[in-house]
């Protein structure tokens, strides 16, 4: 199956040993050292290098439709982590896909980092249901 992106994130896991951050040191007085994400630049060079539009138009006289053509880099990595883990069920479609449009991303410490689409956080509905959900998290983190 192919893997769906949606434009609200992209969730991956890297290996421990996958270097985070990286530090360059600088001779340059006024500026010692230089720490950038080593994710982020890598998945940023790579897809302004190989996904930039060459051809993006914009209109510059709506009289004599005329348009300036430049690149357009639109999508950029950046990181947002490290976390401890991540819930994330999934609802099946009419056509038998799988809908993840829920999820629950936890601190390294157990705490809750981001919720989305659970009942917990909207307004009316069933306390019951959010009593419940708040506790499935908690057993989750145990």
């Amino acid at each position: 199956h192919p893997l769906e992106l949606d434009t609200d994130g992209i969730w991956c896991l890297l290996p421990s040993s996958f270097p985070e951050n990286f530090e360059i040191l600088s001779t340059n007085p006024n500026k010692k050292r230089f720490v950038f994400s080593y994710p982020c630049t890598i998945l940023n060079e790579t897809t302004c290098d190989q996904q930039t539009n060459d051809q993006y138009q914009t209109l510059v006289d709506p009289i004599t439709k005329e348009y300036k053509t430049t690149k357009e880099w639109s999508i950029q990595f950046e990181v947002d982590g490290p976390y401890g883990a991540m819930f994330l069920p999934t609802s099946n479609t009419k056509d038998e896909k799988k809908l993840k449009k829920r999820y629950a991303v936890f601190h390294l410490k157990g705490t809750l980092a981001e919720l989305k689409g659970f009942e917990i956080k909207r307004r009316g509905e069933l306390k019951l249901i959010k009593i419940f959900q708040s506790q499935v998290f908690e057993k989750y983190m145990e």
